[in-house]
């Protein structure tokens, strides 16, 4: 180790590193500090010190190493401040993490609701079947009111600011004429909800969620208009139905037909493969259904037909059972049910959407011939593959039947 021209400050040359310093390479330095320093706050007892200040590639110079350990030796003498580079960088350190610390505070507390959003919708998309909902939901309806708005001043009033707006809001989907439904501008909502819920988890926000402050001051705000669809088909609309449709397209036939006969979504249908239909024990298996619940449906005679008819041609297990023309997953039913319902007229005269007949109705009608025909709503709950027995309760007005010979029943015994 070499000295310089300054006391105390000494360094050595690398015999790997090189550096270029006004126009000449050489050796690179790299410069220590020695000084004398107590050996503990309870002994004043000095030992001699060194300490690595660093290389002159990081800016350090004799110069600047003097001026180091000139501040050590004086706050020794005065008992304050940083008494070795350990210290002082210990000290560097605390501050850099507390200026990052208010930076990231103030980041927080400025954080536009937008930049919370996109972190949930893209954990979403790993965590959630129905991540693709919350993200329309957000970017076509949420994001445009309040996707700008700093997460802190979200309130009270911006929120039922959004819930006016999206009020008068025109639906995506079918006629522009339509505004947003109820449960569209409820699931909305909920979604702002689980985001600010999302982001107290993780710690990027500290408040109380205000859709729930909300709530708390308006038990209404996010109950919405009842609009569960109530109209199911009779047997002979059914039959009328389906042979239309049969004498246009056998895949749509049997589509309809499945669905009608064991309550499965569209959804599900088109996700069947194969393997998923068990001939032998008369059972479809759903797998990855909407509520995360696998379950099973009982084929009748006629499906049995069906599939039987179907597996003529060769499957893997696999394959899917029903494809659209080009061989892939089916998008949507075809649009031969509709043209068909439009043929018979079941919709004429139809003004509420909720009472329109639609491939979703086919379900619904599984379910309401099942509660006509007596069947408890824990057994209809099963078989629809319904996660709470509230939204199997919508079947309960169908069986009057039981509740008037259970009060016959009663008074015949008095």
């Amino acid at each position: 180790m070499k000295k310089t021209k300054y006391p105390g400050v000494k360094y050595y040359e690398s015999i790997t590193r090189n550096i270029r310093i006004k126009g000449k390479t050489r050796r690179e330095r790299c410069f220590y500090v020695l000084y004398k320093a107590p050996i503990s706050p309870a002994n004043s007892k000095k030992k001699l010190t060194k300490e690595k200040v660093g290389w002159e590639s990081e800016s350090i110079t004799a110069e600047s190493a003097r001026d180091i350990r000139g501040q050590i030796l004086a706050n020794i003498r005065l008992g304050d401040g940083f008494q070795s580079l350990r210290e002082k960088r210990e000290i560097d350190q605390a501050q850099r993490d507390a200026a990052r610390i208010e930076k990231e505070i103030e980041e927080r507390e400025n954080m536009p609701f937008n930049v919370l959003a996109t972190k949930y919708i893209n954990w979403a998309k790993d965590n959630k079947k129905s991540w693709k909902d919350d993200n329309s939901r957000y970017q076509y309806h949420v994001k445009p009111v309040i996707g700008h708005i700093p997460i802190n001043n979200i309130s009270l009033l911006v929120l039922e600011r959004l819930k006016k707006k999206l009020r008068h809001k025109k639906a995506l989907k079918g006629k522009r004429t339509n505004l947003l439904s109820e449960a569209t501008i409820k699931h909305c909502l909920v979604l702002v909800r689980q985001i600010f819920n999302r982001g107290r988890q993780w710690g990027l926000f500290d408040g109380e969620n205000p859709v729930r402050e909300t709530i708390n001051a308006d038990k209404n705000f996010l109950k919405a208009k009842d609009n569960k669809r109530l109209r199911f088909l009779t047997a002979g609309e059914a039959r009328k139905l389906l042979n239309e449709i049969q004498a246009i397209s056998s895949q749509t036939y049997n589509i309809c037909l499945l669905s009608l006969h064991t309550g499965m979504r569209m959804g599900e249908i088109f996700k069947l493969m194969r393997q998923d239909v068990d001939l032998n024990n008369e059972l479809i298996h759903i797998r990855d259904p909407k509520n995360n619940e696998s379950r099973q449906v009982f084929l009748t005679p006629p499906l049995i037909k069906i599939f039987k008819s179907i597996f003529s041609n060769r499957f893997n297990k696999t394959d899917l059972i029903f494809k659209d023309r080009r061989g892939k997953k089916i998008a949507q039913l075809s649009d031969t049910f509709n043209r068909s319902v439009k043929k018979l007229g079941l919709n004429d005269g139809v003004a509420d959407a909720q009472n329109k007949l639609v491939p979703h109705t086919l379900r619904h009608t599984f379910a309401s011939w099942l509660a006509q025909q007596g069947e408890t709503l824990l057994t209809i709950k099963e078989l629809m593959g319904h996660k709470d027995i509230a939204m199997t309760m919508r079947y309960a007005h169908l069986i009057p039947d039981q509740k008037r010979k259970a009060v016959l029943k009663m008074a015949s015994v008095s």
